[in-house]
């Protein structure tokens, strides 16, 4: 393939594995659920935050534009998924909030991309899995690119 450094060829693995992986990823959480990743991926982020959050932190935490996790909130919200708040205190803010169906959704969709995912990378030991981890978070420090659950993660195998 032409690839002399190593980093090259590792840099064109991830991208190829996230690719494929999130392929089938997507195909299977859409076929038994019927959630897309995307919302699934924007339920969650706003169930961990206490089932409401910043629309302004959305295409970070998604990695969208922001055009783009405007459009997925609308969609979500057509869906009955999440509602708009802005807040009285605060006019210039709009939160995402999760919905009970929302939160129906996400909690139905959680225990399908965890076995997924866990199949997906079951040829992984742990320590290869946080490994990859520790990689994945000093590469995204380098380049000021940091995730913060990737960082966090990284911090707590530190610990151990």
């Amino acid at each position: 393939m032409g690839f002399e450094d190593p980093r090259a060829i590792a840099f064109y693995g991830l991208i190829v594995t996230e690719a494929r992986l999130r392929e089938r990823l997507e195909a299977e959480l859409e076929a038994t659920t019927g959630i897309s990743l995307s919302r699934l991926e924007l339920l969650l982020h706003i169930h961990f935050e206490d089932g409401r959050r910043r629309m302004s932190d959305h295409a970070d935490a998604l990695l969208l534009s922001r055009g783009g996790a405007t459009r997925l909130v609308a969609k979500a919200e057509e869906e009955g998924l999440v509602t708009r708040e802005i807040p009285a205190d605060d006019r210039r803010a709009t939160f995402a909030v999760l919905t009970d169906k929302g939160r129906d959704a996400a909690m139905r969709g959680m225990p399908v991309y965890n076995e997924v995912v866990n199949r997906l990378f079951g040829e992984l030991t742990e320590e290869e899995a946080a490994l990859l981890v520790r990689l994945f978070n000093r590469v995204l420090q380098a380049n000021d690119a940091a995730c913060t659950p990737i960082t966090l993660a990284a911090a707590e195998l530190a610990e151990k």
